[in-house]
Order: C-alpha cells, then sequence, then structure tokens
C-alpha cells in the first residue's frame, strides 16, 4: 500500500538494529525472541567487554528484510547496536541507505544519520537524523520527501521536524514545498493521513478563458480526523480570476460508523462580472448526508442554497452542472425489508428562482410480489399520499392539491410447455382534492390488464473462425421472443381536467402489444494467460414494435444492438422509428476500441427536429514521455462545433505536464502538473468522452 510504503523509509532503520543484536550474539532477546543469522567476512565475540564485532560484508536477513554494514558493534551489556559504513537495508523491493545508525534495544529508541530511501512504489526520502521517541512515533530532523528520484528532484517537500505515527499520519512543522531548489509555498503546519494518498495534498492550476480572464485555482487538501471509527477530511479552495475576482470556500466530506456518510461545500466570491442582474456577492451552500437509522431504514438528506439559478454553471460547470442542472433539497427515510418498502419524502423550495414539485410530505408503501401459499398467483399493492405544490420562478401563480394513490396488481405466472404466461391485472385509484380549475376533488379510477409471454430457443454451431484476429470457438445463438399486451380503458377523470405534477396525473388510456425479439450470440476465446477456454458474448440484438390496436399502426418500432466482435472492440447502438412520420426520432450509436497506445471513441446523438452531435474522442500514446488527447463535439444542424478541446501532456522523472485548449463559447488554456505518484487531478476542467457502458478490457 503506498501510503504504509511512506512511512516505511523512516522507521524500518529502527527494528534492524534490535536483530542485529539477536543475531551477532546468536541467542533470543526478550523483545523478538528468535535467532538471526549473522554472516560477514569476519566475526568476533569479546566476553570480557561483552560486545560482538562484524566486520566486512556484513549481512543480516530477517523476514524478508535485508540489512548490509561495513561494520557492525554490539554492546550486549548495554544492549546498544552500532551500524557503520555504507548500511543498506533492502524490504520489499525498497532501498534505504544510510551512514550510521544506532539503538538502544533496552530503551527501544535510536536514531540513523545521513539516510537516503528509495521506497516501492516511487518514493524518495533523506533525513539528516530520524529518532524513535517512541513505539508509535519516530522523529526526523532536516529532512525531505518526494516521487522523485535522482539528486535534484523536480520537487520536494523539506521541513526541520517530521513527527511519524506508524498506520495514522505524518507531520511537519516550517516546511517548505521547493521547486527544483526555489522555494515556492511556506506551510507552517503540514499533516497528511496515510490511508488518504490518492492524490497530492496541493495543487495548483493556472490557465485563460474568456469568461474568466486569467485564472489560478487552488485546492489544498487537510484532514479533520481520521480514528478508526470516523474519518473526516476536505479542501480549502482559493481561486483568482481575472474578470471575476477572489473566490474561496472549502468542501469537507466525512465518514463515520455512527454518523454515516456526507460532504459539505461552500463557495463565496465578488464577482466583478456578474450577470445583468445578479448581485457581485455570489456564493453556494450544499450539504448532503446519509446513514443508516437501522439495518433497514435509511436516512438522506441534500440542502442547497444559492446565491442566484447560474453559480454552479458559471464556476462548477464540468465538476458539477453537466451532472446535475438543478440543485435538489429533500429529505428522505426509507425502510427497505423483504415483504416491503415504506419512504418518506419531504422536498421543498428553498430558492425562489426554480421551478419545483413541493413534496411536503410524500409517503409511499410499496409490498414486493407476494406468492399466495404454493399457488403460482403473486400481488403487489402500492399506496402514496403525496402533499403537492409545484412553483414557478418568478412571480407565476402555483398549483398546489393533496393526492392519495392506490395501485394493486395481481398476477399468474404459469407455464404452457416451454412458453411462460404471465396475466396480470392492475387497479388505480386516484384522490385529487382539487382539480384543474382550483373548484372540485376528484376520483379517478382506472383498470391495467395485460398478458406478458415469452419463450426461449438456442442451437450451438460447430463454427470455428481463426483468421482476422478473430478467435471463435463454437457460436451459440440464444432466440427470446416476447409479447407484452398492455391495456388501461379511459380512466373515469380526464387527464386535461387534472392539474399536472408529474407522470402520474398524465396517465390515458392505452391499447397496445410490444413486441421484441432478443438475439444473443455467444462464443469462447482463449485467454492470454493460460489459454484456457472462456465464454464470450459477441452480439446482443433486439429489435421492437409496439402495435396499437386502437388505430392498427404500428409505433416506438426500434433496436438496441450491443456487438463485440472482438474483446477490445465495442458497438452500440439504439433508435427509435415514428412510422406516422416515417423519420426516425432517435438515434444513438457509439464505437470504441482500445488496441495499444491508441484509444479511440466515437458517438452519435439524434433527437428529431433537436439536434444531431458527433462526438469524438482520441488518446494516443506517443512513446513513454509524451502523449495527447483530441475532444471534439460537433452540431450537424447547425453546422457548428460545440466544443473542441486538445490535451498534450509530457512526462518527465516524477511529473507529468498537461496543456490543454478548450473552446466551447470561447477559447480556454489552462496547465496542469501532476506527480506520477498521484496522477488523479481534482479540478474537473477538462471534458471526457462518455461512453455508454464501461469499456471492453483488452487482452
Amino acid at each position: 500500500m503506498k501510503s504504509r510504503s511512506i512511512l516505511l523509509f523512516l522507521i524500518v532503520f529502527v527494528l534492524p538494529m534490535a536483530w542485529v543484536t539477536q543475531g551477532l550474539a546468536d541467542e533470543k532477546s526478550p523483545a523478538q525472541g528468535g535467532a538471526i543469522q549473522v554472516h560477514g567476512d569476519a566475526v568476533e565475540y569479546f566476553n570480557e567487554t561483552q560486545k560482538v564485532v562484524g566486520t566486512g560484508n556484513v549481512s543480516i536477513d530477517y523476514e524478508g528484510a535485508l540489512l548490509t554494514a561495513d561494520k557492525i558493534t554490539v554492546n550486549l551489556a548495554a544492549k546498544v547496536a552500532l551500524a557503520e559504513g555504507h548500511v543498506v537495508l533492502t524490504q520489499k523491493g525498497s532501498i534505504f541507505k544510510g551512514d550510521r545508525g544506532e539503538y538502544n534495544f533496552d530503551k527501544k529508541i535510536g536514531n540513523v544519520s545521513n539516510m537516503n530511501a528509495a521506497i516501492e512504489p516511487s518514493y524518495y526520502g533523506k533525513a539528516q537524523t530520524i529518532e524513535r521517541v517512541s513505539e508509535h512515533h519516530y522523529r526526523a530532523k532536516n529532512s525531505s520527501l518526494t516521487t522523485c528520484c535522482g539528486d535534484s528532484p523536480f520537487y520536494r517537500i523539506q521541513a526541520q521536524q517530521v513527527d511519524i505515527y506508524p498506520g495514522e499520519k505524518v507531520e511537519a512543522r516550517n516546511a517548505l514545498l521547493f521547486i527544483k531548489d526555489v522555494p515556492v509555498l511556506y506551510i507552517p503546519y503540514f499533516v497528511t493521513y496515510l490511508l488518504d494518498f490518492e492524490r497530492f495534498p496541493i495543487q495548483i492550476i493556472p490557465g485563460k478563458n474568456s469568461e474568466w480572464g486569467a485564472f489560478v485555482l487552488t485546492k489544498y487538501r487537510y484532514h479533520l480526523a481520521d480514528s478508526q471509527n470516523f474519518k473526516s477530511r476536505g479542501n480549502l479552495l482559493l481561486d483568482y480570476r481575472a474578470k471575476r475576482g477572489l473566490g474561496g470556500g472549502g468542501e469537507n466530506f466525512y465518514r463515520g460508523d455512527t454518523v454515516g456518510r456526507g460532504a459539505l461545500r461552500t463557495y463565496i466570491i465578488d464577482d466583478q462580472d456578474a450577470p445583468s442582474g445578479i448581485d457581485s456577492q455570489r456564493y453556494r451552500v450544499q450539504w448532503r448526508h446519509q446513514m443508516k437509522w437501522t439495518k433497514d431504514t435509511t436516512f438522506t438528506t441534500e440542502i442547497n442554497k444559492l446565491s442566484d439559478a447560474t453559480i454552479i454553471k458559471d464556476f462548477f460547470f464540468r465538476e458539477e452542472y453537466e451532472r446535475d442542472v438543478f440543485p435538489d433539497n429533500y429529505v428522505s427515510v426509507i425502510t427497505a425489508k423483504p415483504e416491503y418498502t415504506l419512504s418518506l419524502l419531504a422536498r421543498a423550495r428553498v430558492d425562489d428562482f426554480f421551478n419545483v414539485v413541493e413534496r411536503t410530505p410524500e409517503i409511499r408503501f410499496d409490498t414486493h410480489n407476494r406468492q399466495f401459499v404454493e399457488t403460482p398467483f403473486y400481488l403487489r399493492q402500492e399506496a402514496q399520499f403525496s402533499v403537492l405544490k409545484k412553483t414557478f420562478a418568478g412571480d407565476a401563480d402555483s398549483l398546489d392539491a393533496n393526492r392519495l394513490e392506490t395501485n394493486h396488481t395481481l398476477l399468474y405466472a404459469g407455464h404452457v410447455g416451454d412458453l411462460s404466461v404471465t396475466p396480470r391485472i392492475g387497479t388505480h385509484q386516484t384522490y385529487y382534492s382539487r382539480d384543474n380549475a382550483g373548484e372540485r376533488n376528484h376520483v379517478r379510477a382506472t383498470v391495467d390488464p395485460g398478458l406478458d409471454a415469452s419463450i426461449k430457443f438456442f442451437k450451438i454451431y460447430d463454427i470455428y473462425i481463426k483468421a482476422f484476429g478473430l478467435d471463435y470457438n463454437q457460436i451459440r445463438h440464444i432466440f427470446t421472443p416476447t409479447a407484452s399486451y398492455n391495456y388501461r380503458p379511459n380512466p373515469t377523470v380526464a387527464r386535461t381536467t387534472l392539474q399536472q405534477f408529474d407522470s402520474l396525473d398524465a396517465l390515458d388510456k392505452q391499447n397496445f402489444v410490444r413486441y421484441a425479439f432478443e438475439n444473443k450470440l455467444q462464443t469462447k476465446n482463449h485467454s492470454d494467460i493460460k489459454g484456457e477456454l472462456y465464454s464470450r458474448e459477441i452480439a446482443r440484438i433486439i429489435p421492437f414494435v409496439d402495435h396499437d390496436l386502437h388505430t392498427g399502426r404500428l409505433d416506438n418500432v426500434g433496436m438496441d444492438i450491443e456487438l463485440r466482435p472482438y474483446a477490445w472492440l465495442g458497438i452500440e447502438g439504439d433508435g427509435t422509428y415514428n412510422t406516422r412520420t416515417r423519420d426516425f426520432e432517435t438515434v444513438n450509436a457509439d464505437v470504441y476500441f482500445t488496441r495499444g497506445a491508441l484509444r479511440v471513441a466515437l458517438g452519435q446523438r439524434y433527437v428529431q427536429h433537436e439536434s444531431s452531435q458527433a462526438t469524438t474522442q482520441v488518446d494516443y500514446r506517443i512513446n513513454s514521455e509524451w502523449s495527447f488527447k483530441v475532444y471534439e463535439r460537433y452540431e450537424f444542424q447547425e453546422s457548428k462545433s460545440k466544443e473542441f478541446e486538445v490535451t498534450v501532456s509530457k512526462a518527465f522523472n516524477c511529473v507529468i505536464t498537461d496543456l490543454t485548449y478548450n473552446h466551447r463559447d470561447g477559447d480556454a488554456f489552462f496547465f496542469v502538473v501532476r506527480l506520477k505518484a498521484f496522477p488523479t487531478a481534482s479540478f474537473g476542467l477538462s471534458q471526457t468522452y462518455n461512453r455508454p457502458k464501461a469499456p471492453p478490457r483488452e487482452f
């Protein structure tokens, strides 16, 4: 583990001194209790002075650790061991070197001078002296740490005093961050918890774009607690944007056995170029929390308070806005048992510049499909009570009503030979306290009978293909046709009479059959490691169509396709065709593959009369030092590039530098320095192609 490796170079010089004492005396020690083999050109025992001296290529091999030195002297009476000259410890692929090491076996304290360390996987450290203060506390004086090898590292963290608590944390006081030999940042107190090293604690990203002008974004990672039962860490943010001004805030992430887990984010900026109608004092506050009240009950909440509707878009576009345009405010309590699920939801509008359907509260009770004794009949029941209020941004009038919905579904799971047949009937009864005119209450009722039928066929073909890089050993075809009949007469209350809060209020008549024809092709490939055969799906094709029995037309004609001709290649697509307009309503297609140093992803998104976008991303590693990424999102209906981005990366001995140019609404440049040991960047400024599924693995 990386975190343990960091401690290793500050600890391992102490314990080996105890091992030396045991080995040279060739007797058991009360601390270790085990004999150790000592090898050297000469090993002498001096009974009068109770000393043992080993000289000339002295080595001790103990539990996977190899200690060598020019000379090792042990005072058996004082229980002090001294190693001198080219002291080297090799342990688990890591190498530790020092000029001189001393250890008091009785007091369990010691020190090492002029230490150099190379620790797996890529840590390097130096210290003038290191001493063991106690069993769980070590102290290094005039020490430095880096992930760069060589005598002239690109960066290093240097401190007068570093306190190490094994398995917990490293504390540095009066620390300086050096870039080359130039001090760039003074840190009076620096702490790193050893279970949290996925990225470097300090990140600085400079850049320039049309919205912000020249900018510098910084994050500094901090830790508040890291006990076994509770962990709390976060980031301090300090940003400067030439056009917008100075902004800052913090984000804290916590997790505990009793309190659950959550996140608290704050940010404030005095925006010098705020959009028209928005005050310059802009801010955001967010709290997310989830915890287990009991084994079956989960509490979840999210609270967002914003100064205006666009602050997330303006300053956290990549990190948050693209994933969630409208931040939510709710409290949810869900009890999930094998027999039923009971949930309580309270959703309210906190900021009056958003359209929100408030639910204050909404209580829902669902039973899962329950079998009647040993019969093939199953029953599912749902009940939901909601206090609804639909509010609109600005001064528009709101809608409100109380709604009680019940839904009962009875189904029968049967077979006719190999044919699976499931008839079902459901009923909806919904009470509304007021209608669209705000005058009357209504009880809407409807019935939902239906029938599901499916059958499965398969056949194995003795087809073997060993050409064009294919490795097919037999092909299995699985064919599963299904038909689903869905019927609903006109509800007793028309949807146009009701206020529209969600899809439940839009229930209408239906009478159609959905046909789907699933085809799967499977084969067996030889693994590259052992050559054993393993099964792999190479194709999944599902054409489907709805037959409207009211009109006799075919509606919702479409197809879903997944192809894996090679393990490293994926092709996916889906589309729906409108038989009335004789045009495709939606089409999505994706092709992505990885071959050696090249990764390519191509995607097409089409929505009739709205958009036709193509997205492309190409990643290529030229050699061990250079690589680049190109991203393009093009809108054909506007004949315009919606976003273009190119990143050139250069790897040095311990850092990776990324220079990115992005054009979306304007031109943007930014520069990122990442450490090879901590390659994860905490800022989401760059764009990435979003695959519909996980990429196929390469063999």
